[in-house]
C-alpha cells in the first residue's frame, strides 16, 4: 500500500499546482474552483462543526491546542493544517491519526477524474479531501486552518461555528497586498455573518478597525482576547526543554512542549476560544485543558514550533519561522533560552522577505551552517550565504543539503538552531530521527 500512497503523492504533485513547490502559480485567486469541487463531493463540511482559524502567525499552534484540548476532553476531532512535514496526509488527523493509505487510494480513484476535470491546485484537492475524510469519520468537531489569507482560501467555503484571527504580521505581500491593513482585510474574510470571531491579542493598530468594520458589517460577535496567559519557567526532561504558563485569571499552570514566550499569545486565544464553546454547551474540563496542552505535539503532530530535542549531551533548537514577524518572536525568544546556542543551521523559501528576516534576527555571533530544503522554492544556500555576510553575518559554510548542514553543525557545536522555514525543519528532524 506504501506504492500506491507514493503514486498519488507524485500525481497530486505532478499533475496539481502546488504553492509549496511553485509559489503564487499554485494559487487560485477565486472560491470558484473551491465551490465546486464541494458541491461535487456533496458539502461534507455541514455535517459537522468547524472552528476556523487565519493568521499570520501562531495559527498552526493555536489550531493544534483547541484540538488537543478537544481531544482530551473526549471528543473525536478533525484537524486540518498546511503544509506537512512529510506526507500530505499529515493534513488531515482525526484524533492524531492520518487516513488509512486504503482510504486515499479509494477517494482519489474515485475523484481523480473529476480534480483534473475542475482543474484544482493541489491545495484545493486536498482541503476537499480533508473535510471528506471528517465526514467518513463522524466527527464531532474540526478545527481547519487557513493555508494563505482567508477571503480567497480553499478553506473558506466553511461555515464555522467560530472564526478564529491570530496576529497578523507580514508575509506573503506579493499575494495579500502590501500593507498591513490589506493584509488584516484579506484575513477578516474569515469572518462569517452572525457567527462569532475570536481576535487575539498581540495585533498590529492597523488591522483592529479592519476587524471591527467586518465583524459590524457581518453582524458577528467579535470578542478581543485578552492577554491573560503568561510565560513563566522552565521545565526539564531527559528528551527536552518545556515551558511552564500561568493563567491570569484561573491561577492556573500548565506545561508546553512549544516552548515560545509567543505562545502566551496562542494560549490567550485559545482560552477565549474555549469560554464560547463551553458558552455553547461543549463540556471542556480544566483537565482537559492541562492534558490537551500538554500533549499537544503527541495529539496533533504540530513539530518545529520552538521545539527542544536532546541528541545525547547536545542541544537542538528548531522553530519554523519563516517571515519578519516570526522572526522577530524568535530573536525575543532567544534572549530568555535555558542554554546559550552556538550553531546556526538556516535556509529559506526564495520568495521570503529574507534580507529582513536576517536583520531582525541580527548578525549571529557563534557559527552558521548556511543550507537549503529539498523543495524547487528553496534559495540556494551559496546565495544565502552572500546575503546574509551582506547583511553582517558571518562567513559561515554552505552545505547543499539540511541534513549536510545538520551534521557538520553538531559536530562543531553543542547547541543548534534550526529555522528558517518549514521545510528545513521537517529535514532537520527527519535527519535526527531516522539516524541510529
Amino acid at each position: 500500500m506504501e506504492d500506491r500512497l507514493r503514486y498519488w503523492t507524485e500525481w497530486l504533485y505532478g499533475r496539481l499546482k502546488a504553492y509549496e513547490q511553485s509559489g503564487r502559480k499554485g494559487l487560485n485567486p477565486t472560491l470558484a474552483y473551491m465551490q465546486a469541487w464541494d458541491e461535487r463531493l456533496g458539502h461534507p463540511h455541514r455535517k459537522y462543526p468547524i472552528i476556523h482559524v487565519a493568521g499570520t502567525n501562531g495559527k498552526g499552534s493555536t489550531a493544534a491546542f483547541l484540538a488537543s484540548i478537544l481531544q482530551a476532553a473526549g471528543y473525536k476531532v478533525g484537524l486540518h493544517t498546511s503544509p506537512h512535514l512529510w506526507r500530505f496526509t499529515e493534513r488531515m488527523l482525526v484524533n492524531g491519526q492520518e487516513p488509512s493509505i486504503g482510504w486515499i487510494d479509494a477517494f482519489l480513484r474515485r475523484w481523480q477524474a473529476e480534480i483534473e476535470a475542475l482543474q484544482l491546485s493541489f491545495f484545493e484537492a486536498t482541503v476537499g479531501m480533508s473535510l471528506q475524510w471528517f465526514a467518513d469519520a463522524q466527527v464531532d468537531i474540526a478545527v481547519v486552518e487557513v493555508g494563505l489569507g482567508g477571503r480567497w482560501d480553499a478553506t473558506n467555503i466553511v461555515q464555522p461555528l467560530i472564526s478564529v484571527i491570530t496576529p497578523i504580521g507580514w508575509d506573503h505581500v506579493e499575494i495579500l497586498g502590501p500593507t498591513l491593513t490589506h493584509i488584516a482585510g484579506e484575513k477578516a474574510g474569515i469572518i462569517k455573518a452572525g457567527r462569532p470571531v475570536v481576535v487575539a491579542p498581540a495585533q498590529p493598530p492597523e488591522a483592529l478597525p479592519v476587524f471591527q468594520k467586518v465583524a459590524l458589517e457581518q453582524k458577528a460577535p467579535l470578542t478581543w482576547a485578552p492577554l491573560h496567559v503568561e510565560a513563566t519557567d522552565w521545565v526539564e526532561t531527559p528528551e527536552a526543554f518545556y515551558r511552564r504558563f500561568h493563567s491570569v485569571d484561573t491561577g492556573k499552570s500548565f506545561v508546553s512542549p512549544l516552548t515560545g514566550d509567543y505562545q502566551a499569545v496562542n494560549l490567550s486565544t485559545v482560552l477565549s476560544t474555549l469560554a464560547l464553546l463551553r458558552a455553547e454547551g461543549w463540556a471542556i474540563p480544566e483537565t482537559a485543558l492541562l492534558l490537551g496542552i500538554q500533549q499537544v505535539t503527541h495529539h496533533t503532530r504540530l513539530r518545529g514550533r520552538a521545539e527542544w530535542k536532546k541528541i545525547g549531551k547536545k542541544y537542538l533548537l528548531l522553530d519554523v519561522a519563516h517571515n519578519p514577524h516570526g522572526f522577530q518572536a524568535l530573536k525575543s525568544f532567544l534572549k530568555i533560552v535555558p542554554v546559550q546556542l552556538e550553531g546556526l543551521v538556516i535556509g529559506f523559501s526564495r520568495e521570503k522577505d529574507i534580507r529582513q528576516c536576517l536583520e531582525v534576527l541580527g548578525g549571529w555571533e557563534g557559527l552558521v551552517f548556511f543550507t537549503q530544503a529539498a523543495t524547487p522554492r528553496a534559495l540556494e544556500a551559496s546565495a544565502l550565504q552572500a546575503l546574509a555576510q551582506s547583511a553582517g553575518y558571518p562567513a559561515g559554510q554552505s552545505y547543499p543539503t539540511v541534513s549536510e548542514a545538520l551534521a557538520a553543525a553538531l559536530k562543531a557545536c553543542d547547541t543548534v538552531l534550526v529555522t528558517g522555514s518549514v521545510f528545513v525543519v521537517a529535514e532537520a528532524l527527519r535527519a535526527v530521527e531516522t539516524t541510529p
